[in-house]
């Protein structure tokens, strides 16, 4: 196999790892409160997440090694943003409190389930996918408007207020669906 063919098929791959490795730049910028780099490499990092799910689907590039990677970079990622953005004042404790709690049930959950002898083997449920939408949509507009200049007084503050519990509800939702759907066999795809 000549170098340009290795570098293509591990070319998913190297983007996930960048990504990844954009998350501790992303916190410098967020504890700088350089509100418009933390913008702009938090949707570099959406871009390249896209990027790279892209080339391994088309390309049929696909790896266990990116099978890992890809979501491990993801919730890095935002995990490290909520909390960066806790730490300067942007956001309550609960809120990434509650995110937290929830990745880390389901995480509990499938090591439990593992040493039990019965591995969760669960799809990934349509509740789970408008969550992370939903806040990576909401930590963007967080840092974007933050980079723009637009606070978090009046109206913004009650809109952010609102959409934060909103994301909390949506996301103890998405861990009650996850739950249901382990227990029933990963049948069902809610």
């Amino acid at each position: 196999m000549t170098l340009p063919t290795v570098l293509f098929r591990a070319l998913p791959n190297l983007i996930t790892a960048a990504r990844l490795a954009l998350v501790p730049v992303v916190v410098a910028a967020i504890a700088r409160e350089a509100w418009g780099a933390a913008f702009l490499l938090f949707a570099l990092a959406g871009i390249s997440d896209g990027i790279d799910g892209f080339l391994a689907r088309r390309y049929a590039l696909a790896t266990r090694l990116g099978a890992i990677l890809d979501p491990l970079a993801d919730k890095a990622l935002m995990l490290a943003v909520l909390v960066s953005l806790t730490l300067v004042g942007l956001v309550p404790a609960w809120f990434p409190a509650v995110l937290i709690a929830r990745d880390a049930l389901v995480v509990l959950a499938a090591g439990l389930a593992r040493l039990a002898g019965r591995p969760l083997a669960t799809p990934p449920l349509l509740v789970g996918k408008l969550n992370t939408a939903c806040q990576i949509a909401f930590l963007a507009w967080l840092l974007g408007s933050r980079a723009l200049g637009i606070g978090a007084a009046g109206a913004e503050g009650v809109a952010e207020a609102v959409a934060m519990a909103a994301l909390a509800g949506l996301s103890v939702a998405s861990a009650v669906a996850q739950g249901v759907s382990a227990m029933r066999g990963g049948a069902a795809a809610v």
